[in-house]
């Protein structure tokens, strides 16, 4: 069989990405040939009827801001539930607002395509289970009221994000359930609040070629370690503090950096943990 990919009606020479496309049409060149589009598994299939066919399949860009599995959801919480516990791959398809908690034991990647979430009142992004978020450039933002931007009380690592808040709560927490672990890889979270931490790591967190700038006094460092069986791996990552606070303030637990991450002004680096 021959199959030709069309976006928009525009020829193009492979089919497109899962996740930002919805098929719009298919047409065969027979009329006894039947072929289907499973948007599960993003592939075509036909009747084997021995003899030559032609399809055309036209794809558009979604309108959904939010799709799984092909299909368009209009919320991010409303994507979360379709995927329940089952392994999913999550695609934000265009700047957007909201917020999401994933069920308990979800396996979800999501996939930010280089786009905006922008959060609400309540926490943007909340992890139950075991999650992958790919930045591809993209940002989270978090404008104001008393709203964190991660919680994580499972698996999460987090890659070429940029996350900004001006709420009046700290940023990210990784729980001190015992289960929290947490990885930003060329992340980027900033804060001007004096009088706000940015990051809490309660659980075992590494940041690997990161940056947390935070803004805040003497009892608001950039990132608080405040748990007896924490852990802080760093590097190549940079913890900086643009106001009269500390860096990084390990209460408790451990903290290792290498030789190219930096936290100047930090506070209990030398002490036993």
């Amino acid at each position: 069989r021959k199959v030709n990919y069309y976006i928009d009606g525009k020829k193009v020479e492979e089919c497109p990405a899962q996740g930002r496309y919805e098929l719009k049409s298919i047409k065969c060149n027979r009329k006894d040939a039947n072929a289907t589009w499973d948007n599960n598994t993003w592939s075509l299939s036909t009747d084997d009827i021995g003899k030559k066919i032609t399809v055309d399949l036209n794809f558009i860009y979604t309108e959904s801001p939010v799709t799984m599995n092909g299909i368009g959801y209009d919320t991010l919480q409303g994507a979360f539930d379709a995927a329940g516990t089952g392994p999913a791959e999550i695609h934000i398809t265009k700047d957007i607002s909201g917020s999401g908690v994933t069920h308990q034991g979800s396996d979800i990647t999501l996939c930010f395509n280089g786009f905006t979430l922008e959060g609400s009142e309540t926490d943007t992004i909340v992890n139950n289970g075991n999650m992958k978020i790919l930045g591809n450039n993209g940002s989270i933002v978090t404008p104001s009221g008393d709203a964190k931007t991660l919680v994580n009380f499972g698996t999460m690592s987090v890659s070429d994000l940029t996350i900004e808040s001006s709420a009046d709560t700290f940023t990210v927490w990784n729980s001190n359930n015992k289960e929290s672990s947490l990885r930003l890889t060329n992340c980027s979270i900033t804060r001007t609040n004096i009088d706000v931490v940015p990051v809490i790591n309660s659980g075992s967190m590494q940041l690997d070629h990161a940056t947390i700038t935070g803004g805040g006094d003497l009892t608001h460092p950039a990132l608080l370690q405040n748990d007896a069986g924490a852990d802080l791996v760093m590097t190549g990552s940079t913890i900086t503090n643009t106001g009269s606070g500390y860096s990084l303030y390990r209460e408790s637990g451990t903290v290792n950096m290498d030789g190219e991450s930096r936290a100047p002004n930090a506070y209990g680096l030398d002490a036993e943990g």
